[in-house]
């Protein structure tokens, strides 16, 4: 993660339930120690340096739950990742970095695939199709509405060009 990349720092403050597997002293509530066998939600941050030194283990957070991959696989347009996480594919990438899921992988590569056509569209069309998917742009995630923002600029400025060209 870059330092500065505020998406960065924001996904890896997702929760990521966890069940320790040592007891850790300090890690409950006002200091308090957590025994072996608890169950704790953590900052994906602190999680992932506890798991990778086998003191918690991590379990599938709720984005990436089997409600969530379902209603991703039936229609991944008619999902609100925003309502899930706001940054669904930063967030997922870091998982990825410590539980091997290649079916959350492919299905996350899949989502961006099918979503980003109806970003484009929205991008190129702004008119028409924002006014038809509102709810489909109001549930985009952090970096699909940054894509969006891109692709519009990028076509304004396209057109601008192509306008202010003489042959």
């Amino acid at each position: 993660m870059d330092y500065y990349d505020i998406d960065g720092i924001l996904s890896e403050n997702q929760k990521v339930p966890c069940t320790c597997n040592v007891s850790i002293p300090g890690l409950g509530h006002e200091g308090r120690e957590v025994p072996a066998g608890s169950k704790v939600e953590l900052p994906f941050w602190l999680a992932e340096v506890l798991a990778v030194n086998s003191f918690v283990s991590i379990h599938m957070p709720i984005p990436f739950s089997s409600v969530v991959r379902n209603a991703l696989k039936a229609s991944p347009t008619s999902v609100s990742l925003r309502d899930i996480c706001t940054n669904y594919y930063h967030f997922a990438e870091n998982m990825l970095h410590v539980i091997s899921d290649e079916q959350l992988a492919q299905l996350t590569l899949d989502t961006l695939r099918k979503r980003s056509l109806v970003i484009a569209d929205g991008a190129l069309n702004p008119q028409g199709a924002l006014q038809q998917n509102s709810d489909f742009i109001n549930g985009l995630d952090d970096f699909e509405k940054y894509l969006l923002r891109t692709a519009h600029s990028t076509h304004r400025s396209l057109t601008h060009w192509h306008n202010s060209t003489s042959y």
